[in-house]
């Protein structure tokens, strides 16, 4: 009887914290592919917030937050938990020589369409839409060392534009900035830092410059503008005249070394931020949203865990207290011979030990065979049901949206559910293995202390005149 109880009540403990492994499994996968970004941005949510309300006065009233600082970028990239930072600055552009391609697209950014081209810098020799495979080179070479410090006047242009435009590497193209002019000060949101254009603005464009093609890329984002061109921030600091000034407008982006540490390096980051409308931002809209039905399945798996764990403590101490009652008489005869109560115990414990045992061990294979099951129904009405919660939670705001940069990166991975539902694996490896044997340990000693315990109470003489 004991053992056929051990052994119901094994299996669904363990079952349950075979989900429980696995569900930790499947989270850790969603959030290593949504990736370890951190964005150092304006806060523009707090900053019209605050410039909407009655009580800020009209003279406090600007068009935009603060401009970050690169000071204060270099003091948070020293943290420990940063393997890489990347800086992002641009410029735009025309030629009197070089059109741009037709298939031009903003894709989700916001799309300065008043210059021809967008000049994308960057602080390290790849630019970071290299590095999160948002492009890749199909010719010629990237930026080297000596070009980031040199500003040497080099781009990496698309192969829609070289295509159109009969180019490629080593070809001298000219570029000129286009910058965006209003007739008067801008008393709103809508000013010339939104990249907004209005029947209003007017645009002109400066002296042109000549620039080498080292390299031509391919698209590999679906929306991916191909009219962006990319060089170094030196050159664009030259073209913007912003090569000694420590404030930026650019895209600043830290990646950390592991996705588990984005909120400790936000909360040890956030002091050096020099203005409230600043902020260290990672969204993990799409963590949250793909994570619900795991959340969920957790939260009852734990309940039954906890449900059985304290129902299977009691039968155990019920069975145990028979077991003893049933062998009164035996261990009056002991004691009365002169046997310890710790022996006598002992051999109590070693006879539960050895059902436990055989329940345990069985348990383990079967306990395997009914997760496979409940495996399957979790893939199939929870997991893949869901599909359709992919990027349909968003934490961008219209504010945000309004003043999107052009030299925004997309930072963040993409989840498919399909690819989750087929890591998800109930399979016992020596982590669970060891929680299991705890589990049943705490659970055996539980159940059976109390009436092992009553033994060391017994008088030999009244246990066998109670007996006859």
């Amino acid at each position: 009887m004991l053992f056929i109880i051990l052994l119901v009540i094994f299996n669904l403990i363990f079952t349950g914290f075979i989900i429980q492994n696995s569900i930790q499994k499947s989270k850790e996968y969603i959030r290593s592919q949504i990736g370890s970004a951190v964005e150092y941005k304006m806060d523009f949510t707090s900053f019209m917030s605050a410039n909407s309300s009655p009580d800020t006065p009209q003279s406090q009233m600007t068009t935009r937050p603060p401009s970050l600082s690169l000071k204060v970028a270099e003091q948070i990239a020293s943290s420990k938990y940063v393997e890489s930072y990347y800086i992002t600055d641009s410029a735009n552009v025309d030629s009197s020589t070089v059109s741009p391609a037709e298939t031009q697209t903003s894709g989700s950014n916001f799309q300065m369409n008043f210059s021809s081209f967008n000049l994308s810098g960057s602080n390290l020799t790849d630019n970071l839409d290299f590095v999160m495979g948002n492009v890749k080179l199909v010719d010629g070479k990237t930026m080297t060392e000596d070009d980031l410090k040199n500003g040497s006047a080099v781009v990496i242009i698309s192969e829609d534009v070289a295509s159109a435009n009969n180019l490629k590497v080593g070809d001298i193209i000219p570029l000129s900035q286009t910058t965006q002019q209003q007739p008067g000060a801008s008393g709103g949101l809508g000013g010339a830092n939104t990249g907004v254009a209005s029947s209003d603005t007017t645009t002109s464009t400066a002296a042109e410059s000549n620039y080498e093609v080292i390299g031509i890329y391919q698209a590999v984002e679906d929306g991916f503008d191909v009219n962006t061109m990319f060089t170094s921030n030196a050159v664009i600091n030259a073209i913007n005249g912003t090569a000694e000034s420590d404030d930026t407008s650019a895209s600043i982006v830290f990646l950390l070394d592991s996705p588990d540490h984005v909120a400790t390096f936000i909360a040890e980051s956030t002091p050096y931020l020099t203005s409230e409308y600043h902020s260290l931002y990672s969204d993990d809209s799409e963590y949250q949203s793909l994570t619900k039905p795991l959340n969920l399945i957790s939260f009852i798996t734990s309940i039954l865990i906890w449900v059985v764990f304290v129902a299977g403590a009691a039968i155990i101490l019920a069975l145990v207290t028979i077991f003893v009652r049933d062998r009164k008489f035996e261990i009056g005869l002991l004691l009365s011979s002169g046997e310890g109560r710790l022996k006598i115990i002992g051999q109590f414990i070693f006879e539960i030990l050895v059902i436990a045992i055989l329940a345990f061990g069985v348990s383990t294979i079967s306990s395997n065979f009914i997760s496979k099951g409940v495996s399957n129904w979790i893939v199939d009405n929870q997991l893949l049901s869901t599909t359709s919660l992919i990027g349909s939670t968003s934490t961008t705001t219209t504010a945000e949206n309004v003043f999107q940069r052009q030299n925004s990166v997309s930072v963040y991975g993409s989840v498919d559910m399909q690819n989750v539902a087929d890591k998800f694996d109930l399979s016992i490896d020596a982590s669970v293995i060891g929680e299991l044997m705890l589990a049943s340990v705490m659970l055996v000693f539980i159940g059976s202390s109390i009436p092992l315990i009553v033994i060391m109470g017994y008088r030999p003489r009244r246990i066998l005149q109670d007996d006859n």
